[in-house]
């Protein structure tokens, strides 16, 4: 598993059975992914799918509370979308 670190812009983050977070960085470890600022997508409300979102959550998406850091294993992380800040700001401003 090679090194991520994405701290520039919020990720999408989708993992095994079904986890995706929204999370304001992402910095990886040998075995790790270190999410920070980490919130389940619980509901995207989107009508073209997950990638949607790279520029912001629809009226309809719903959001958990966030967590200061989620450590996903590297054996269970799928992908990592890099997102439009701009479009998520207001999820990370609160």
């Amino acid at each position: 598993m090679s090194n991520l670190e994405i701290t520039d812009r919020p990720c999408i983050v989708v993992a095994t059975n079904g986890h995706v977070w929204i999370a304001k960085s992402v910095k990886q470890d040998s075995a790790w992914l270190h999410c920070t600022d980490a919130r389940i997508i619980n509901t995207w409300g989107t009508t073209k799918g997950l990638n949607q979102l790279v520029d912001g959550p629809t009226k309809d998406t719903v959001i958990d509370a966030p967590a200061p850091v989620v450590s996903i294993a590297g054996i269970a992380l799928i992908a990592v979308i890099p997102c439009n800040s701009a479009g998520w700001a207001k999820t990370f401003s609160s």
